[in-house]
């Protein structure tokens, strides 16, 4: 931050589910300014996902996204207590999730997931079974709370299917409505940059419409998928949207509810059957 510069205050940010994340204050000789300070917990071996989210704002920087800058790096925790740590720019804008006008809102995360989805970047190319936290087709269990079992069954055979070809494009990865920023009507941040792959764009899709089928409701979920199509001027592969929402679990409530943290209130019993209603519709796409 420069010669002479002192922290003058922090605060600590809302929402983070794995890392503690603080707005720090810094005055220094040009005046005052606020950086983002994010750090994992010592001792759980952390080093790698914050190392790979550290190369992947740099394969994003200058882009034309709105992300954080990274400032300095302490990656073995060497002067934090051993907890890895990142000290990044600070974006305008919060987490919004209840929005009044929905459609516009949706509008804006269709029009930002095709501009991520247009750019010609780096990275590894995504593998369905290994590069997310989704179990492996045998492992894969209904949820706890189905309705009606059998449209997870049938979602688990349709996946026993070899992937289907498709065009690969850059993702985000974690493409979640937690991890955009807005201010004004306008997403200015895009944030959690651990996860960038080359893939189908139905992944990343998918993620944002599995999220919000719990959090909200199917129909807004299904309005995601139809606004992404129009403006994107593409047909999502259904096998890789039925893909995405199966990444839906017992799990998820609470994880959900924890990022949530707040901000709007969340009915936490009835989101594995709006999911269910999701899975169903792009089963029924899939034919």
């Amino acid at each position: 931050m420069g010669r002479g510069s002192r922290v003058v205050g922090y605060r600590r940010l809302t929402g983070g589910v794995c890392s503690a994340v603080h707005r720090v204050t810094v005055e220094g000789r040009g005046g005052r300014s606020f950086v983002v300070l994010r750090q994992y917990p010592a001792g759980l071996g952390l080093q790698e996902a914050l190392a790979n989210e550290i190369a992947n704002l740099g394969v994003v920087a200058g882009s034309g996204l709105p992300v954080p800058s990274v400032l300095a790096t302490d990656v073995a925790g060497a002067s934090t207590g051993g907890a890895p740590s990142l000290l990044m720019t600070r974006l305008p804008g919060h987490v919004h999730l209840d929005p009044a006008d929905p459609r516009s809102w949706l509008t804006r995360i269709a029009e930002i997931a095709v501009s991520l989805h247009s750019l010609d970047l780096p990275a590894e190319t995504f593998d369905p079974w290994t590069d997310s936290w989704i179990a492996p087709v045998g492992e894969l269990r209904v949820p706890a709370g189905a309705r009606r079992p059998a449209v997870w069954k049938a979602a688990f055979a349709a996946m026993a299917a070899p992937p289907p070809e498709d065009t690969a494009v850059f993702l985000h990865g974690d493409f979640l409505p937690v991890n955009l920023l807005w201010s004004r009507g306008r997403i200015t941040g895009l944030t959690d940059w651990n996860g960038i792959h080359r893939g189908p764009r139905a992944i990343d899709v998918g993620q944002c419409r599995r999220y919000l089928a719990a959090l909200e409701s199917p129909e807004w979920s299904e309005q995601l998928r139809l606004l992404y199509e129009s403006i994107a001027g593409v047909t999502l592969d259904p096998w890789w949207d039925l893909y995405a929402l199966l990444h839906h679990g017992d799990s998820q409530p609470k994880w959900i509810r924890g990022q949530v943290a707040g901000r709007r209130p969340v009915e936490v019993s009835g989101m594995t059957s709006r999911v269910e209603d999701a899975v169903e519709a792009a089963l029924r796409r899939l034919g």
